[in-house]
């Protein structure tokens, strides 16, 4: 008995020997890559507020520009300038930033605004930038917020 359990054990370490030897899908994979944890943004990397305000500023006076009050065009209008100006933003191609627009169009009466924005962010990594467009009839504010993806 003795010499059958050791040719026993010897054909599991064999049958073992040639498993180990045939390649598996897993080991035909490259490795992966080790984790990068971008904390902040790299040198030119940054929310560029001055190329977004040109955005925001031309995509305004395209929209716009000569046009009067209606309201019943003005959400289309809003709508319009931000989905342009996200996707002219998105083209500067600012890794992991998420770009976040809001548009308000209202009719020039005489009347004032006040309006109130609150965020909890990084002062470091994190920006927006904001412009209006007025005419005759119409006052337009646009603003972009920057807020980076760790």
């Amino acid at each position: 008995m003795a010499d059958e359990e050791g040719v026993e054990e010897e054909e599991v370490q064999e049958t073992a020997k040639e498993s180990e030897n045939e390649l598996t899908p897993v080991q035909l994979e490259k490795p992966l890559a080790p984790a990068n944890y971008e904390i902040r943004p790299g040198l030119g990397e940054k929310f560029q507020a001055e190329n977004v305000k040109y955005i925001i500023t031309t995509t305004m006076q395209e929209q716009l520009m000569g046009r009067q009050y209606r309201a019943d065009q003005a959400p289309r209008w809003a709508k319009a300038i931000a989905n342009a100006v996200r996707q002219r933003v998105q083209e500067l191609d600012m890794k992991r930033y998420k770009v976040v627009v809001q548009c308000t169009i209202l009719e020039m009466k005489g009347a004032g605004i006040k309006s109130g924005q609150r965020c909890i962010w990084d002062p470091e990594t994190d920006d927006y930038i904001d412009d209006l467009y007025r005419n005759d009839t119409i006052f337009c504010y646009t603003i972009v917020y920057g807020v980076y993806l760790y």
